[in-house]
């Protein structure tokens, strides 16, 4: 366990040890497991108190998990198990807790709320309930649960004045932090369950800052770690002070449990009783040597990490540990593919190359070299024989041969076919290697390239891709360098070719994830017919986007939980307010937008 032996005054300390716990849903005896061992390890260490994130014992997010009467029992009965097995540090520990009898089946009833239970010497001394619920992005806590009312609670451990805030009241702005460091508090304990995009690391960093100078008080926020469906939580627990400098920073995308000494400074009036968890006097110890906090990860570095235990976690904690795909010799496939090998070990991934009649035989080439980079096992089964036969029923049918992209989309469908059948007989998972580009604008064929059962890459630009490929070689030439430097092309059904990848993905950011309209579009440069192109093309395609499986989150905006719109929508402002739609153009940019390659 790393330890912090800095004080800044030697008078008054806390020492606090954080458990930042890869816990799964629903889980309880596994997360109980890794709660009583780090509540060990905080008692060797000499910790006051140890807190534990958000829903630790539990798992996040519940979603209606949170509905069923025997899973509240169940955690219900957990705790108090944790409560018997605590000893003499203080545990602050994520739960859920009933607040009024359950009176029916039905989410309006919202009998639980998200808990701090506070555990001290073989007993429960009382339990926080959260107060602020979010309901935006992933997040849909007040339509289960129900909110805290009392913001201002405040606990003696020690000689310390403790305030509890959970994850949301701490963004708020104005709300339970506030209440307690005005009612006295003089460390604010955080448990969290703040899930990862790319700009949430620097986001946590700030607002803690902000919330540690605002209420001349030090916050200690601690965060799980681990994937869970289409969210990956992070880690990067902080330990700041009353000036909201860093005291220390965990490690991302891992596990660990630190101890530090905490300065409370001089010791404040307080408006109403504490609920004393302990009152015992500071234990005469060691001063611990101080190790650094841990460095911060470049941003595709992050990005890459958080696909990887996206992966992992969501083939593991579902009792899979292999998977399989197809390699196409294109940039997608490649990425999809590293990702894998390290997320599950290159033994446990098989890669499957599927050529269709005219296939060039540079990308089958690619693909082979790519599986030997990686040390993957890897396959060829041509598709020419098995799609001929269902062209020429077609044929038939149609009374001529099919159209091109038809046909395109047939051998994709053909793959993902064949992608199924080698999962059913050697039960590897099968990985979808669409990305977020081509979801936005319908260039995916349903149940062909968007077919699987978790797609790694779901989140991620076109443009993005090209970065992690090149990240990954750092650590060796794994991805051939053909591959990355092989031109990309964007068509769709109803449009035809679209412009480049640095053009298009800088139009879906700014429509999906800054809510830009057409009008903004244009006065940031773009050609106004194809920015009105692409914002169709992405309202059209969201039934596509239905078919998909659950991929990583990393950017703020996710489709899946977090981008929620209506499959029939006739909503189109820009159609309406703009004219008909025109032909896309070739060069569709009035010189180049900001960040354009």
């Amino acid at each position: 366990m790393p330890t912090n032996g800095r004080i800044l005054d030697r008078d008054r300390t806390l020492r606090v040890a954080g458990a930042q716990i890869r816990n799964v849903v629903g889980d309880l005896a596994g997360n109980a497991e890794q709660i009583l061992a780090a509540m060990s390890d905080a008692e060797e260490a000499g910790a006051d108190v140890v807190v534990f994130p958000e829903l630790a014992l539990t798992g996040y997010p519940l979603a209606d998990l949170v509905l069923r009467e025997e899973f509240v029992d169940a955690a219900a009965a957990t705790l108090d198990e944790l409560a018997r097995s605590s000893g003499l540090t203080a545990c602050v520990v994520g739960t859920i807790a009933r607040v009024h009898p359950r009176r029916s089946w039905d989410v309006r009833d919202r009998d639980v709320a998200i808990s701090a239970a506070v555990l001290f010497d073989g007993q429960l001394r009382g339990v926080y309930h959260k107060v602020m619920l979010p309901n935006y992005e992933v997040f849909d806590e007040a339509r289960n649960f129900a909110p805290g009312s009392r913001p201002d609670a405040l606990w003696r451990i020690g000689e310390a004045i403790v305030g509890i805030a959970i994850c949301e009241d701490l963004w708020s702005g104005d709300g339970p932090p506030e209440a307690q460091a005005a009612a006295g508090a003089e460390i604010l304990l955080v448990p969290n369950a703040s899930p990862f995009h790319q700009e949430k690391p620097a986001g946590r960093r700030a607002l803690v800052t902000e919330v540690a100078r605002r209420n001349a008080t030090p916050v200690v926020y601690v965060n799980c770690v681990g994937g869970q469906d289409e969210i990956v939580f992070d880690g990067g627990s902080l330990v700041v002070d009353a000036d909201g400098e860093l005291l220390y920073r965990s490690p991302q995308f891992e596990a660990e449990c630190f101890c530090l000494d905490v300065p409370l400074g001089p010791p404040r009036p307080t408006a109403g009783e504490p609920t004393t968890v302990h009152g015992r006097p500071p234990l005469q110890r060691r001063q611990l040597p101080a190790p650094p906090p841990a460095p911060e990860i470049p941003a595709d570095a992050q990005v890459w990490q958080c696909l990887v235990l996206g992966t992992r976690d969501f083939l593991v904690k579902n009792g899979r540990s292999s998977a399989v795909l197809g390699l196409s010799g294109g940039i997608d496939a490649a990425v999809t593919a590293a990702v894998a090998a390290e997320a599950l070990g290159p033994e446990n991934v098989l890669g499957v190359a599927m050529p269709a009649l005219g296939s060039p035989d540079d990308e089958l080439h690619d693909a082979e070299l790519l599986a030997v980079g990686l040390g993957i096992e890897y396959h060829a089964i041509p598709l020419a024989s098995i799609t001929a036969v269902v062209r020429d029923g077609l044929a038939e049918l149609l009374g001529g041969a099919p159209d091109e992209r038809p046909s395109e989309a047939l051998a994709a469908r053909t793959r993902a076919a064949i992608l199924w059948a080698i999962s059913d007989q050697l039960g590897h998972l099968p990985l979808a290697t669409g990305n977020k580009t081509e979801l936005s604008v319908g260039s995916a064929a349903v149940h062909g390239d968007m077919a699987g059962v978790f797609a790694p890459l779901k989140d991620c630009p076109k443009t993005l891709l090209y970065r992690l490929a090149a990240l990954r070689n750092q650590r060796g030439p794994a991805i051939p360098q053909r591959i990355i430097d092989r031109p990309p092309t964007v068509r769709t059904d109803a449009w035809g070719e679209l412009p480049s990848y640095a053009v298009l993905d800088q139009i879906v950011e700014r429509y999906l994830e800054r809510g830009e309209t057409l009008e903004d579009l244009v006065a940031a440069g773009f050609d106004a017919p194809l920015a009105r192109r692409v914002l169709q093309l992405v309202d059209d395609s969201e039934f596509q986007r239905r078919q998909t499986p659950p991929g990583v989150k990393i950017t703020t905006r996710a489709f899946g939980q977090d981008l929620r719109m209506p499959i029939t929508n006739a909503w189109r402002p820009y159609a309406t307010d703009h004219g008909p739609p025109v032909e896309v153009p070739l060069n569709p940019v009035r010189g180049d937008p900001p960040g354009a390659e």
